[in-house]
């Protein structure tokens, strides 16, 4: 869902909860809660696509302002305590069960991509290449990096691969590199090598540092700046114009 059709639905709840308010009407004002409600937690939990998760998005902040207003709406209605801050309690519960059940099921967004990276340093590996040199990512220090954790199995990673390759030509000339990484055995990358081919580095590895949740989830992307700090990560493949512009800041 992209950004117009989000503000759409904001401008929706935002509409519902006014008339609610404005003439005391109680299921208005429950419909708008509830749809600026699904936008704050498609943010919330990437449902909406890598580049409109809740850091990035401003209608996230929009839909949490809503949010509030309706929260303070139902919290002033002439109605017993018990059932105001029950109902409040129990709405929060349920939302809090969700979020931990997508979290948690192993099929969702990894959790650590939820987050904001901190631009923290990415700590570093070392991996073999296709000539079976071992490198390290710490060799590419001054570049920009993609580090794109793949699976031959991955349907998901070989839609996104070709467009990763086309990043590859595309910004190769300012010192841009993808890096390929997988973590499965090399005689199945090579075949698969063998039948395909992709713009960039392409390397394997055993085990990742726990930071990258590399064999957890497929595909997991890292956007590394010159400096060797992680500045953007995703799960699944993203819009090809968001990526181009995250990855063009960066050079």
């Amino acid at each position: 869902m992209d950004t117009s059709q989000l503000l759409l639905l904001l401008a929706l709840a935002g509409a519902l909860l006014a008339i609610g308010l404005r003439f005391a009407r109680t299921l208005p004002a429950i419909a708008g809660i509830a749809v600026a409600a699904y936008v704050a937690f498609g943010h919330l939990t990437a449902r909406f696509g890598p580049e409109q998760l809740w850091f990035r998005a401003p209608t996230f902040y929009v839909a949490l302002a809503l949010l509030v207003v309706g929260t303070g709406w139902w919290l002033r209605r002439p109605l017993p305590k018990t059932l105001r801050f029950g109902a409040l309690a129990g709405c929060l519960a349920i939302i809090g069960a969700a979020l931990a059940l997508i979290l948690l099921d192993g099929r969702g967004a990894p959790p650590s991509m939820l987050l904001p990276t901190g631009n923290r340093a990415a700590p570093d590996f070392a991996f073999e290449d296709t000539s079976g040199q071992t490198r390290r990512l710490s060799d590419l220090r001054g570049d920009v990096v993609l580090i794109n954790f793949w699976a031959t199995w991955c349907v998901p990673c070989r839609r996104e691969m070709p467009m990763l390759a086309k990043m590859q030509r595309e910004y190769e000339p300012k010192k841009f590199r993808v890096l390929f990484i997988s973590l499965e055995d090399a005689d199945v990358l090579s075949a698969f090598r063998a039948k395909h081919q992709f713009d960039g580095i392409q390397g394997r590895l055993d085990a990742a540092p726990p930071f990258y949740d590399a064999g957890k989830y497929y595909p997991l992307s890292y956007l590394v700046n010159r400096d060797g700090r992680v500045v953007a990560r995703w799960s699944g493949r993203p819009g090809e114009g968001w990526l181009s512009d995250t990855i063009e800041r960066q050079l």
